[in-house]
């Protein structure tokens, strides 16, 4: 409590202990702000542990207004005003009863962090133990209360000065009693938390518990204030360290499976450079996972993925590893000895789960992958995992459960490598130019329309898009690429325009990349009104298969670019694998069929076939057939009801000089 300073017969002694008074008044006041402060901060902070976040905002505010009511008490000694006596009676009373509720303050906390929750349940570990230290917290305070009206605890005299009473050692034991029995639960459960924390928690009940005692043997010092405050700035220091790593460990871990991301994944491998080539990196997918995914809700699409994880990472041996890089993708280091195994489990894994109605069940889940056996000790961890994920993208083109990375896919890599910085260079130096497919009415062989493509000129060479595409996929400046070539379409037109000649629709791709961006169809606008062309003229094409955004995304586009003027074209229909559910929630204007069902002229097909262009037609979709070579195949589209054709038959996709003559001569001379 406060102090009571002793006679002084020499001025200089005198002055010296009012000068270290006041230094003590300024200690309590600044602590208590800390602590005020901290528990700001600690409340603001966002954090995955919210309850050991309020429990130490709890700890720090109980902290502060004990440190403020002690400093009052310092303060008003000798004031005999009624305002002065009644903040002096309130303070002692408040300090008091705060140093009996700490004991529930730090119960809670040590709780949390040991347990991970807090209450007194049956299920309760140290139960008794709790309940003994709640008990004395709440005797503690009601004794407080009595001995404030019957002065048991202290008195405070007409002068306001503060006296100890004669049970005051009481008020000593029961809060030291209650600490010793929080400190022996957190000695027995001592690992079940980091050291830092264990030191923090051990500081919040021994520096007060030592500054108690001290206070109570050398009556005339704040020493638990001393005692309080340490643990404060203690707890305040953990609390930066710890949440700096639980930072640390969220860039590095997957929230849904709880497993490694990628950058765990590369930080792994670093740790294990000189063993590594005994290693093999197994990248992959869950097949037909976008298909549970529809089934059964994209929540328990999660709890899914967490189950797979466990059963998979079950079967590894300890020094192996296991990460989720994204999506219903996965990373194996296993050792080379076990990679036959591992390859013959991802054939299948039987996972159990809940559904949305709590119903138990089983699914059996099938990967492909793509498999990098380490051959080099100093290798890095970010080439061990693209070279993985390289021979998996090729497993899923060639339509294979299992690819293993060769020297001919080191050698695409590198070929990717450099193309990455040569596209960058190409989009700010204009080595993108359009050419155009034209679309033909087949009834009358007349040009009607046509897609405009991106094509590459690197080197005085055209770079096939096969080479380009992907990696502009994968790296983003697709949009880049898809914005530029809207820019150069749009000139094109009204170059042709200037000219005089009659100009059908162009359809402009656009990837679904770019639907992350909420404001595309303004953004298109914006290019094609700078340019003066009719809107009309340009019909906006995106294909069908965007698993990665939900319909609501590609239908609020396609209503945005309607409401602008444009029309939408739907790619590659049939394709992917909610074609029904595309039909139904977004209103395209046009469908291309998809090249595939063109190409085969099996019953079954040309019946699928038949279908999709009857459905088209009824409800009201413009049809385009693409990648038509053959004589026989205009003649089925077209007695089927899909007259308009693009492809080679009619013409290979025209430079813009090449375009600008079809144009002006758009009759083909086809029997």
């Amino acid at each position: 409590m406060r102090v009571v300073l002793p006679n002084s017969s020499g001025e200089e002694g005198k002055s010296g202990l009012v000068d270290f008074f006041a230094v003590q008044v300024a200690f309590l006041l600044f602590e208590s702000i800390f602590c005020f402060v901290s528990a700001v901060l600690s409340a603001v902070k966002n954090s995955r542990d919210v309850k050991a976040k309020h429990a130490v905002v709890f700890l720090n505010v109980l902290a502060g207004f004990m440190l403020l009511f002690d400093y009052l008490t310092y303060i008003l000694p000798g004031r005999v005003t009624p305002f002065s006596s009644l903040v002096m009676q309130v303070s002692t009373l408040a300090v008091f009863l705060i140093c009996d509720l700490f004991l529930v303050a730090i119960i809670i906390y040590e709780s949390i962090v040991l347990f991970g929750h807090f209450d007194l349940k049956r299920e309760q570990r140290c139960r008794f133990r709790f309940l003994t230290c709640c008990m004395l917290s709440v005797v503690g305070m009601g004794m407080v209360v009595i001995s404030h009206f019957s002065g048991l605890y202290y008195t405070i005299d007409a002068e306001n000065f503060y006296h100890r009473g004669d049970l005051f050692p009481l008020s000593v034991l029961i809060p030291v009693t209650g600490m010793a029995i929080i400190f022996s639960i957190l000695l027995q459960y001592r690992k079940e938390t980091t050291t830092s924390r264990f030191l923090a928690l051990t500081s919040y009940i021994v520096f007060p518990l030592v500054g108690f005692l001290f206070q109570y043997f050398f009556y005339g010092f704040a020493y638990m204030d001393i005692g309080v405050a340490a643990s404060v700035h203690v707890m305040f220091i953990e609390n930066i360290i710890y949440q700096n790593r639980q930072i640390r460990i969220a860039e590095r871990t997957d929230i849904r499976t709880g497993l490694s991301n990628e950058h765990g994944c590369i930080e792994w491998i670093h740790t294990k450079k000189s063993d590594m080539k005994n290693y093999a990196a197994v990248y992959f997918d869950l097949t037909k996972f976008t298909l549970l995914n529809r089934k059964y809700g994209v929540d328990v699409g999660n709890h899914i993925l967490s189950a797979y994880a466990s059963a998979f990472a079950a079967e590894l041996d300890p020094d192996e590893f296991m990460g989720h890089p994204n999506a219903d993708q996965f990373i194996v280091l296993v050792k080379k000895k076990n990679l036959p195994e591992i390859l013959e489990k991802l054939k299948g894994v039987r996972v159990q789960f809940k559904d949305d109605t709590g119903t138990e069940l089983t699914e059996s889940i099938a990967a492909r992958a793509g498999v990098y056996e380490i051959s080099r000790e100093e290798i890095k961890g970010e080439e061990v995992v693209t070279y993985a994920r390289t021979a998996l993208n090729h497993a899923r083109s060639m339509g294979k459960e299992t690819v293993y990375m060769t020297q001919e896919l080191m050698d695409a890599i590198e070929t990717r490598r450099r193309f990455d910085s040569d596209i960058r260079y190409a989009l700010s130096h204009d080595e993108f130019i359009p050419f155009y497919q034209p679309k033909v009415n087949s009834k009358t062989n007349t040009l009607c329309g046509a897609e405009a493509l991106a094509r590459w000129i690197h080197n005085g060479q055209i770079v096939d898009p096969g080479d380009f595409i992907p990696i502009m996929e994968r790296n983003d400046s697709i949009c880049d690429l898809d914005m530029y070539m809207l820019r150069k379409i749009c000139a094109d037109i009204a170059a042709w325009r200037k000219e005089g000649v009659e100009i059908p629709p162009i359809s402009v791709n656009f990837s679904r990349r770019n639907l992350a961006d909420p404001d595309l169809a303004k953004k298109i606008d914006a290019v094609v009104r700078e340019s003066g062309i009719p809107k009309n003229l340009i019909e906006i094409e995106i294909t069908e298969t965007v698993d990665e955004f939900p319909l609501s995304v590609l239908k609020s586009f396609v209503d945005a670019l309607h409401d602008l003027g444009y029309g939408a074209s739907i790619d590659d229909f049939g394709c992917g694998n909610s074609s029904m559910s595309v039909l139904r929630e977004i209103n395209f204007d046009t469908m291309k069929i998809d090249k595939g069902f063109i190409d085969r002229d099996h019953s079954k097909d040309l019946t699928i076939l038949d279908h999709i262009i009857k459905l088209a037609i009824d409800i009201g979709l413009k049809i385009v057939a693409e990648g038509v070579e053959q004589p026989s195949q205009v003649e089925t589209l077209r007695a089927l009801g899909a007259n308009v054709i693009q492809g080679y038959y009619y013409d290979r996709p025209l430079p813009k000089e090449k375009m600008s003559e079809r144009l002006q001569n758009p009759k083909y001379d086809k029997e």
